[in-house]
């Protein structure tokens, strides 16, 4: 699961070398240690969760790191599969090698104009998905997305994400 869940190990990694905070060095080594349980799992044979199956796999692509480790976490206490990138271009090169999305989720810290560009290209590329978009109050609605939610909480979202994801 490491290999598929790259963009979350760079980014933990790189936050685990540079944390301060006993604390959140721990939540950091915990969640990396569940990545490689999750390999060494599948490398044995075992009989892991396929969440894609049951199509709860969210992909998100965030904008900024913490907002990326956040969202998945409160994602994966849910039960999904979740798959993230940082950014359109990272999140392009990470679709690319394949996958059943069932919802994407867009995050709100890039500009307009590049998270338009992400969804147009989530359209064209995963037809049959939603996209979910988090906004920020003073940015207003993704007019591409299936779902526009502005911040104020994880609630909405998240219900919306099990309703979709079923």
């Amino acid at each position: 699961m490491v290999k598929d869940h790259q963009e979350e190990w760079q980014v933990l990694c790189g936050q685990a070398a540079v944390e301060q905070d006993a604390a959140k060095l721990l939540k950091l080594i915990k969640r990396i240690d569940e990545l490689l349980e999750s390999k060494r799992n599948r490398i044995e044979g075992k009989n892991e969760r396929v969440a894609a199956w049951r199509g709860n796999t969210v992909f998100q692509i965030a904008y900024d790191e913490i907002l990326l480790i956040t969202r998945a976490e409160l994602l994966r206490n849910r039960g999904y599969d979740v798959s993230s990138a940082l950014g359109n271009h990272d999140a392009r090169r990470v679709l690319a090698k394949g996958g059943k999305y069932r919802v994407f989720l867009i995050g709100h810290a890039a500009p307009q104009v590049e998270r338009q560009e992400m969804a147009q290209w989530l359209k064209s590329n995963f037809p049959e998905a939603k996209i979910l978009a988090l906004n920020a109050p003073e940015i207003g609605r993704l007019p591409e997305a299936d779902f526009n939610f502005v911040l104020n909480g994880p609630e909405e979202w998240l219900a919306t994400v099990g309703a979709v994801a079923g």
